[in-house]
C-alpha cells in the first residue's frame, strides 16, 4: 500500500485557493510529507502507511495536511486574510472540518478553541501556511464550499471596470425593452378599429392620429376626427428617458468612487 490519496475536503480547499487567486504562486505548495516528515508523527504522512497522530475509520492510505504557498498574487487578498477568515469560521463553528492550522510562527487548533499561539517548530511557516484536517470520515469526504470567495477585498480598476460595463449593458437592455414596449402602446393603443363614422372598420394608426399637424391644430381634432392628444404626452416619454439616463450615470459614477 505504497500509494496515497489527499483527503476530498483538501483537494477541496486547493481547488478554492485556485480559483479566488488564479495566478497564485506554488511553489512552496505541498501535501504528503518529505522523509524528515515521516521520522515524526505528521498528519503530512500517509494514514495507513506512516507515522499519523490519528488513524481514521477506512482503510484507505490518506494524507491529512495541505501547505499552501503565501504568495496569492492578489492586490487585496493576503494569505493572512484567507487564514482569519477560515478561523472565525472555525470559531463560529461554521466549518469543522479542519483541526489546526499554522502560518507566520503561530498556530491555531481546534483543541484549544482556535486560541492563537507562539509556534516553534523547525519551519517559521512563512512561505506557506499549513492546514490540518479531521480524521473524522464525513468531515474528510466533505467537498463543500470552503467559502473563500467571500472574503472582502477591495475592488480594482479592473472589477470597477466590469462592474461599470455590466450596469452600463443591463441598463441599455433596461432602455430598449422600455422603448419598445412604448412602441407597443404607440401601435397598440393607437391603431384602434373604427372612427367617429358609424360602421367604419378603418383602423387608426399614429400618423392618423397625428395628421398633418398644422392642419390638426386648425381644425382641433386629428385626421381620423379624433381630439389631439393631450399637450405633454410625447414630451414626457423624453422626460422618463432622461430620468432614467440619469439613474444610469449615477451608477457609473457611485461604482467609480468605490
Amino acid at each position: 500500500m505504497a500509494s496515497w490519496v489527499l483527503i476530498p475536503c483538501l483537494k477541496s480547499l486547493f481547488a478554492e485557493f485556485d480559483r479566488v487567486a488564479p495566478s497564485r504562486d506554488k511553489a512552496s505548495d505541498g501535501s504528503v510529507g518529505d522523509t524528515a516528515h515521516s521520522r515524526t508523527s505528521s498528519d503530512h504522512n500517509p494514514d495507513e502507511t506512516g507515522n499519523v497522530p490519528i488513524h481514521d475509520a477506512d482503510k484507505v492510505n490518506e494524507v491529512h495536511a495541505i501547505d499552501v504557498d503565501s504568495n496569492l498574487d492578489e492586490s487585496d487578498l493576503t494569505m493572512e486574510k484567507v487564514v482569519q477568515f477560515l478561523l472565525g469560521r472555525c470559531r463560529s463553528g461554521a466549518e469543522k472540518r479542519l483541526r489546526y492550522i499554522i502560518y507566520n510562527r503561530r498556530i491555531w487548533s481546534a483543541s484549544s478553541g482556535w486560541v492563537q499561539k507562539a509556534y516553534t517548530g523547525a519551519s517559521p511557516h512563512t512561505e506557506h501556511a499549513h492546514f490540518s484536517a479531521s480524521y473524522t470520515s464525513s468531515l474528510e469526504a466533505s467537498t463543500a464550499s470552503w467559502h473563500l470567495e467571500d472574503i472582502p477585498v477591495a475592488l480594482t480598476a479592473a472589477d470597477k471596470t466590469w462592474i461599470t460595463n455590466t450596469i452600463v449593458a443591463q441598463t441599455q437592455r433596461a432602455i430598449d425593452s422600455r422603448l419598445g414596449a412604448i412602441g407597443a402602446e404607440v401601435t397598440t393603443d393607437y391603431r384602434i378599429a373604427g372612427t367617429n363614422t358609424s360602421g367604419s372598420d378603418y383602423t387608426r394608426n399614429l400618423a392618423d392620429l397625428t395628421g398633418d399637424v398644422w392642419f390638426a391644430t386648425m381644425v382641433g381634432t386629428t385626421r381620423a376626427g379624433d381630439p389631439l392628444p393631450a399637450d405633454g404626452v410625447f414630451a414626457k416619454l423624453l422626460e422618463d428617458l432622461a430620468i432614467l439616463t440619469a439613474k444610469v450615470d449615477a451608477l457609473a459614477a457611485q461604482v467609480e468612487k468605490g
